[in-house]
């Protein structure tokens, strides 16, 4: 449990996914007892946040075969595997198709860390524009000069 003194006028209690971690924001003024109680008073209540967190389906662990579901810019893809001597790459082909090139005998996990390469690139192109969209929005200084990384 992670309790965060601030200033405010009430105690918050949240539970979290996916393992149900408890959070409580109490105001400056209140004492570590009541804090204790109020949490105590809520255990019912935790519990069963921890017991539907734990009902929750969950996303199944990656293989990395074909026709895996995959998502990036939250749409769902279904993975291809294109094995050949060339460089190892990702290309998206379709609006339902992401196709993930590597050589013959790629294991899971370096198929893995090739695509996940791929989110980072893309990533990295796409938040540029928006940091300088909402700069300007938000009334702050442009860091066209800035260096990043």
């Amino acid at each position: 449990m992670q309790v965060f003194r601030k200033g405010i006028k009430n105690l918050h209690l949240g539970v979290y996914p996916p393992h149900g971690r408890v959070r409580v924001a109490a105001p400056l003024r209140v004492s570590d007892d009541a804090v204790r109680l109020a949490v105590i008073g809520k255990l019912g209540w935790i519990k069963r946040q921890r017991v539907r967190f734990e009902a929750q389906p969950r996303q199944s662990a990656r293989e990395m075969v074909s026709g895996e579901s995959h998502y990036f810019l939250g749409r769902r893809y279904r993975l291809r595997i294109i094995e050949h001597d060339g460089p190892a790459g990702v290309a998206l082909r379709s609006q339902t198709r992401l196709e993930l090139h590597v050589r013959p005998g790629t294991n899971a996990g370096q198929r893995e860390r090739i695509l996940h390469q791929w989110y980072r690139r893309q990533i990295k192109q796409l938040i540029p524009p928006l940091i300088e969209k909402w700069q300007t929005v938000m009334g702050l200084p442009s860091l066209n000069g800035a260096s990043r990384r």
